[in-house]
């Protein structure tokens, strides 16, 4: 026998054909309630774990639904991925998740692979440029929802929250504070969901007299990112707010501060998009723009089932809200210099 037990393995500890041991995997009701038993028992002995893909390749119905998502360093997305994984248990769905890392070419590849292995369906978190990835699904008629960026193309559902009315509101806030110098740290300004953000931050900021709102593009290199940090702060006029774009920008910022010796808000308030895993257990704790990731997952994977079930309905926008939970590491600005260990 080998490390992983096969149906052959299973068919003979029961004592009964392969077909038999087939018929109870897919759950057809032409096997007697003692021979399903014996097949179930004789599972349960060898461990055996049937292979979804290859069932569905072989009877042209498959239950593997794929997920594309450009990282899996963001808390967001990492909380999405559980929680479809929890919706597709339930309802007797495997889950098979690639990563694109934000590529547009690599995503195409990933996307590719996935309709290769006869998926049901698949949710899309898009790269910045992802028409190649969505006209393959069209074209193979794969049954799509595109979650969390909003993109011109009426092909498909769309799941994703509000961020230019999210980001205009929570800097709303910082500007009724007193701030008046903001510095928003982004990864990637080509993503349509930075851009949505950008003309947030930059809304809210028009609406207010006085106020220095700046965009910066992270460094990649934490190194190169540290000095943009620094940079900023050390300037005759340093911002007194920090934005972080995402949970891996903010975490990235975090650390960087704790090295400069900066204290948040004394020195310098911080806000994160995103709810990092970690914001409640910093000191003083994170103040954050929250996803209803929850109802995003839910309201992605209720209408890849209706597509599922019902090809031709009409593809639909869903929206939510994202809302700032605030925290200690935003305040009102003190108007003391950073010390200078701290620059």
């Amino acid at each position: 026998m080998t490390n992983k037990p096969t149906i052959l393995d299973v068919a003979r500890r029961a004592g009964v054909s392969i077909g038999t041991v087939s018929n109870v995997l897919n759950e057809r009701g032409n096997v007697r309630e003692t021979r399903r038993a014996q097949v179930v028992d004789a599972m349960t002995e060898l461990g055996y774990v049937p292979n979804r893909v290859a069932q569905s390749l072989r009877g042209g119905e498959s239950h593997v639904i794929g997920l594309c998502t450009p990282v899996t360093s963001s808390a967001y997305f990492m909380a999405l991925l559980e929680m479809f994984e929890s919706l597709a248990a339930e309802q007797g769905y495997e889950l098979m998740q690639v990563v694109s890392h934000a590529e547009p070419a690599l995503e195409l590849r990933r996307v590719r692979a996935l309709v290769g292995r006869n998926v049901a369906g698949l949710i899309l978190i898009p790269t910045y440029e992802a028409k190649a990835a969505l006209d393959l699904l069209a074209e193979r008629a794969v049954p799509t929802v595109v979650v969390d960026q909003i993109i011109r193309d009426k092909r498909f559902d769309h799941v994703a929250i509000d961020d230019r009315g999210a980001m205009r509101d929570a800097i709303a806030h910082v500007i009724e504070l007193g701030h008046r110098r903001l510095l928003y740290f982004v990864r990637d300004t080509r993503l349509p969901i930075v851009q949505r953000r950008i003309e947030g931050f930059q809304e809210a900021a028009g609406a207010a007299r006085a106020i220095t709102a700046t965009v910066v593009q992270r460094d990649a290199d934490e190194t190169g990112f540290a000095r943009q940090v620094a940079d900023a702060l050390a300037a005759p006029k340093p911002p007194t707010v920090l934005i972080a774009s995402n949970s891996a920008v903010a975490l990235s910022l975090v650390r960087i501060l704790q090295d400069m010796h900066v204290r948040w808000p004394a020195d310098v308030s911080v806000l994160a998009f995103d709810e990092p895993v970690w914001a409640g257990i910093v000191t003083p704790p994170l103040a954050v723009v929250r996803h209803p990731t929850q109802r995003i997952a839910a309201e992605a994977w209720k209408r890849l089932l209706l597509r599922l079930r019902e090809p031709a309905t009409r593809p639909t926008r869903i929206t939510l809200q994202a809302h700032l939970v605030a925290g200690a590491s935003l305040a009102r600005p003190g108007g003391h210099r950073l010390s200078s260990r701290a620059r």
